[in-house]
C-alpha cells in the first residue's frame, strides 16, 4: 500500500513539472508562431515574453488547482477532465490579461494571446492523456490499483459502486460490503464483523461510507470509526447537515467529501516548499563552519563515518534516506530497531552531548532542502516500524499525509526519547488536521527553545 501511495504522489508530482513545462512551452511557441511565422509582425523584447512566461504558468497552475484537476484526477472520466482543463485554460487566459492591464501596463499582440489560447489548452490535453495513460498501464499489472471497502447501502451506494464496475473509472477495485442492512450489492462479497476487524481482514486503501437518511447516527459513528483506522475515506453524505464544513466534490455526479485529508491546498503546499527550502538554505549557509566543527568532533570521537544514514518513512509512504550525525559508536548493534534509552551505553560523549541538545539532527536541513522532509512535521519512522504501527496503532497511518518534519507539534511539548507513542500521535495528529502557516512559526520559534533543553532528549 504504501508503493502505492508513493506511486499516486510521483504522479501528482509529474503533473505539475509537465503542466508548467506546457504552459511555458505553448507560450513561447505563440510568440515565435507570431512574430516568427506569421507575416507582418514586429518583434517584441523576447526577455519580456520569458518572464511573463513564468508569470502564466504560476496563474494557470492556481486555475488547474482551483478545478480540483490536482485532486484525485486519475479518477475523473476523460469527459470531465477534459471539460475541466478547457476551463481552466479560458480562466487562465482572462485572469492573465487581466493583470497585464491592470497591473502591469503591458500590451500584448492579440493575436499572440488567440495562439497562445489554442495552444494551450489542446497541448495541455494531449499531454494529460499521454501522462494518464502512461498512469494507466501500470494497472493491467495490478499496480496502483485502489482498493475500496464499500461502508453501508442505499441508492448513492449503489449508483457510487455502478460507476467504478462499469469501467468508467479506471484503477479502482470495490472488494466488498460491509453492513449492507439486507441491501447488499450482489456482485460484492458481503463482510460480517465490525470495521475495525474487516479493515485489519482485507486492508484496504480506501473506506467509502454511505447510509440512508434514516441512518444517519449510525453513519455518524461509522465515519468516526473510519477516521481512526484509515488514511482514506470517502463520505457520500445524504443529509443536508453532512455537508456543513466539508469539501464537497463530484465522483461522476455524485457528491463526495474526502474525508482526513491534510488541511492543504496546492498553494499552501507550494508555499511551505518555498519556505523550507530557502530557510534551510539561509540556515545550512549560515551554521557551515558549525557543521564543520561537529563534523570533525564526531570523526575524533570513535572510528567510523560521520553522518548516520538510515531509511525512514516520509509522505504517502515514500521511503528516503534521513541524515544525522553519528552519536553512537559504529557498532552492529546499531542495526536494531530498539529505541535509545537513558545513559544507553552506544552514545559516545560528544553524541550524548549532540542528541541532548538535538544538534545531530542538523544534517537533515539537507534532507529539507532535497525535498524529503519539511522543517515542521511529524519526525519519520523507520519502514519496519511503521508497519508494526500501522497493524497496532490506529490512526497512525494519517501521519503520511504531510512530510516528516525536522521538529513537530509532540517535540515542542517535550514528547520524543523515551515518551508515550500514542501521546505523541494525537499531537502530530491534531497539527496535520489544524495546519496553518503560523502554527508553523509557532512550532519554529519553540523549537530553538525546547531543543536544547528538552529533558527527554537522549
Amino acid at each position: 500500500m504504501l508503493n502505492r501511495k508513493a506511486s499516486a504522489y510521483s504522479f501528482f508530482v509529474l503533473r505539475i513539472i509537465f503542466d508548467s513545462i506546457v504552459v511555458f512551452v505553448s507560450w513561447m511557441l505563440a510568440y515565435y508562431l507570431r512574430f516568427y511565422v506569421i507575416p507582418g509582425g514586429v518583434g517584441a523584447p523576447l526577455v519580456q515574453f520569458l518572464w511573463l512566461g513564468l508569470l502564466v504558468v504560476i496563474i494557470f497552475l492556481i486555475f488547474l488547482n482551483g478545478n480540483k484537476l490536482y485532486q484525485n484526477s486519475q479518477e475523473l472520466p476523460w469527459q470531465a477532465e477534459v471539460q475541466s482543463v478547457i476551463r481552466s485554460a479560458m480562466e487562465g487566459v482572462f485572469s492573465f490579461v487581466f493583470v497585464l492591464y491592470f497591473f502591469f501596463d503591458i500590451r500584448i499582440s492579440r493575436m499572440s494571446i488567440a495562439i497562445f489560447s489554442l495552444l494551450v489548452a489542446l497541448l495541455l490535453i494531449v499531454e494529460r492523456i499521454i501522462l494518464k495513460n502512461r498512469y494507466f498501464a501500470s494497472w493491467s499489472k495490478n499496480k496502483n490499483i485502489r482498493t475500496v471497502l464499500l461502508v453501508g447501502h442505499g441508492e448513492k451506494m449503489n449508483q457510487y459502486y455502478h460507476e467504478i464496475a462499469n469501467g468508467k473509472t479506471r484503477g479502482v477495485k470495490a472488494i466488498g460490503q460491509l453492513n449492507s442492512n439486507g441491501h447488499p450489492i450482489k456482485a460484492l462479497q458481503q463482510f460480517q464483523g465490525n470495521l475495525h476487524e474487516v479493515v485489519s481482514l482485507c486492508k484496504p486503501d480506501m473506506v467509502v461510507i454511505s447510509y440512508p437518511t434514516q441512518e444517519y447516527e449510525i453513519e455518524r459513528k461509522v465515519v468516526s470509526q473510519s477516521l481512526s483506522l484509515l488514511e482514506d475515506v470517502v463520505l457520500i453524505p445524504n443529509l443536508p447537515q453532512s455537508y456543513i464544513g466539508l469539501n464537497i466534490t463530484e465522483f461522476h455526479k455524485i457528491p463526495v467529501a474526502y474525508l482526513n485529508d491534510a488541511n492543504f491546498s496546492f498553494l499552501q503546499r507550494v508555499s511551505k516548499r518555498l519556505f523550507d527550502f530557502l530557510l534551510s538554505l539561509l540556515i545550512t549557509i549560515a551554521i557551515s563552519p558549525f557543521l564543520l566543527l561537529l563534523a570533525l568532533l564526531v570523526k575524533l570521537s570513535s572510528p567510523g563515518p560521520v553522518i548516520f544514514k538510515q531509511k525512514r518513512i516520509t509522505e504517502h509512504g515514500r521511503v528516503f534516506t534521513m541524515l544525522k550525525f553519528r552519536s553512537m559508536n559504529n557498532d552492529p548493534k546499531l542495526a536494531t530497531v530498539a529505541w535509545t534509552t537513558k545513559d544507553d551505553p552506544r552514545i559516545t560523549k560528544i553524541g550524548k552531548f549532540m542528541r541532548k541538545t538535538s544538534l545531530d539532527e542538523l544534517p537533515q536541513l539537507f534532507n529539507i532542502i532535497k525535498g524529503d522532509m519539511s522543517l515542521i512535521g511529524p519526525r519519520p519512522e523507520r519502514p519496519e516500524l511503521v508497519e508494526k504501527f500501522l497493524e497496532e496503532i490506529p490512526g497512525y497511518q494519517l501521519r503520511h499525509k504531510v512530510k516528516a518534519g525536522l521538529s513537530g507539534w509532540a517535540q515542542v511539548n517535550g514528547l520524543r526519547g523515551d515518551t508515550s507513542l500514542v501521546e505523541r500521535i494525537d499531537y502530530d495528529l491534531y497539527y496535520i488536521r489544524n495546519w496553518s502557516f503560523l502554527f508553523d512559526l509557532r512550532i519554529f520559534f519553540f523549537t530553538f527553545i525546547t531543543g536544547f533543553i528538552n529533558k527527554n532528549a537522549y
